[in-house]
């Protein structure tokens, strides 16, 4: 009953203080979201599950777990806030919400688990002298179910008591229950704010600074052994590297941290100085990684735009112009395994 009474009150504040002309729109973004983001993860998932040589490597393997968690998230998750935001009305019950928080904190969960994974797969390749990975293909597929065990088990203390879910915001979406002060709810807050989000941004900003890092000292001591077209090359894979860590720093942190920074509020300070779209519009953007992870991590992924079919017509084309290994790479990250050094630079040749 009290259930019933909060979702009520939230609705009728809703609806005096965003009114449908506000929450529609909204609505109908999330909508394209969830067209797009269903779409392009579920065809990147046919073509690992048809493709059996972009299975062939660790990388790869987290890449399939990431954008299987997104797909999940996309299909199962998005429809139900935008069902809500263009009724101007959560019509699923409280079980509805329940079920939406899971999947949401279960896909949010396991995406920060897999970006790590990525990292720190990249970063171990890059410190081997670029060599084969430590990470075998079979112990990437364990590693990401542990990754997927270690995000259900997060998901369900709230379901076994410990803190709970609950509405937020306008009440067109459900995830933890931010604002309660009890020491039930805080303790976990504070635990999730470390293990779920913490330490996989700190892990993610150091293992991609540090790659750079490698990458860069290779070129400084090889570079007088290379030639001048060769130097030049180094430095276009630097530069794609480069840019490779500000996409992925920038993309996780532009899609998480408005709704860790709005939660964080919720949780230790006090929500009640803001409207409650400003507790929906965060939660709902992070929602938005479903199409970005894709972007990021797959159409940049050379292995992977081998496949695309509106490149399929141009690729021999541009294999006939250029051998640049920064366009075209046998592995999951053109920056990833690179001829660094004099001698890997001549099995090319």
């Amino acid at each position: 009953m009290n259930v019933s009474t909060s979702l009520y009150n939230n609705l009728s504040l809703s609806k005096r203080l965003e009114p449908c002309y506000i929450l529609q729109p909204i609505g109908y973004y999330f909508l394209f979201i969830w067209i797009v983001g269903t779409s392009l993860n579920a065809y990147v998932l046919y073509m690992f599950i048809r493709h059996k040589n972009l299975r062939q490597s660790s990388t790869n393997i987290f890449i399939c777990g990431l954008i299987l968690a997104n797909f999940i998230e996309a299909c199962f998750d998005i429809p139900l806030p935008t069902i809500a935001l263009i009724g101007c009305r959560w019509i699923f019950t409280y079980v509805g919400c329940v079920i939406d928080a899971i999947i949401g904190y279960f896909s949010g969960c396991s995406n920060m688990y897999m970006l790590c994974f990525i990292s720190i797969d990249r970063y171990l390749v890059v410190t081997r002298s670029l060599s084969t990975s430590v990470i075998t293909v079979k112990r990437a597929y364990i590693i990401i179910i542990c990754g997927y065990l270690l995000a259900l088990f997060w998901t369900l203390l709230p379901v076994i008591g410990w803190s709970s879910y609950d509405y937020e915001g306008v009440g067109a979406s459900c995830s933890i229950k931010w604002e309660e002060r009890s020491l039930n709810v805080i303790s976990y807050n504070i635990t999730i704010f470390i293990f779920v989000y913490l330490i996989p941004v700190i892990i993610i900003i150091i293992t991609n600074i540090s790659t750079y890092k490698v990458v860069h000292e290779h070129r400084r001591r090889t570079s007088i052994n290379l030639d001048e077209s060769h130097c030049q090359r180094q430095y276009l894979i630097e530069r794609r590297v480069t840019f490779t860590i500000i996409l992925i720093i920038s993309g996780y942190m532009l899609a998480w941290t408005p709704y860790a920074i709005m939660s964080f509020i919720c949780a230790f300070i006090d929500a009640e100085y803001f409207p409650p779209i400003f507790g929906t519009i965060p939660a709902l953007f992070a929602k938005t990684s479903v199409v970005w992870n894709p972007l990021i991590y797959v159409v940049r992924n050379g292995n992977i735009r081998h496949y695309l079919p509106f490149r399929r017509t141009s690729r021999s084309i541009e294999r006939s112009k250029t051998s640049d290994p920064t366009r075209f790479s046998n592995y999951p990250f053109s920056a990833v395994q690179l001829p660094l050094t004099s001698t890997l630079g001549s099995r090319q040749v």
